[in-house]
């Protein structure tokens, strides 16, 4: 009896492998189903939210070209004054230099 009892598990054994072997490949074909049928809704899905979004990135891409633009106002802004700070300086030393030599 005891032989009988390990044939028959070995057996049962043999099918239960079988049977998820089976079942894996069914969940394998069944995922990939799956994909395909929802490969056309994720692509319509992609182009909405693309659609959606392109008023918002050219509102983004607006203002960061305003920015961009006032940034470079002030940097001119900065370069004319300090220019001018120069000018009067120099004009300053000049003068200062003048006055000096007089004296000699």
């Amino acid at each position: 009896m005891a032989v009988k009892t390990k044939a028959i598990k070995k057996q049962a054994k043999k099918l239960a492998n079988k049977a998820v072997a089976k079942g894996g490949k069914a969940v394998k074909n069944a995922v990939k189903g799956i994909s395909k049928a929802a490969g056309p809704k994720a692509k319509e899905i992609k182009k909405a939210v693309v659609k959606a979004a392109k008023p918002k990135v050219k509102a983004l891409k607006k203002k960061a070209a305003k920015l961009q633009d006032q940034a470079g106002k002030q940097i001119a802004k900065g370069v004319k004054t300090a220019k001018k700070a120069l000018k009067e300086t120099l004009e300053a030393s000049s003068d200062q230099l003048a006055k000096a030599a007089k004296k000699l």
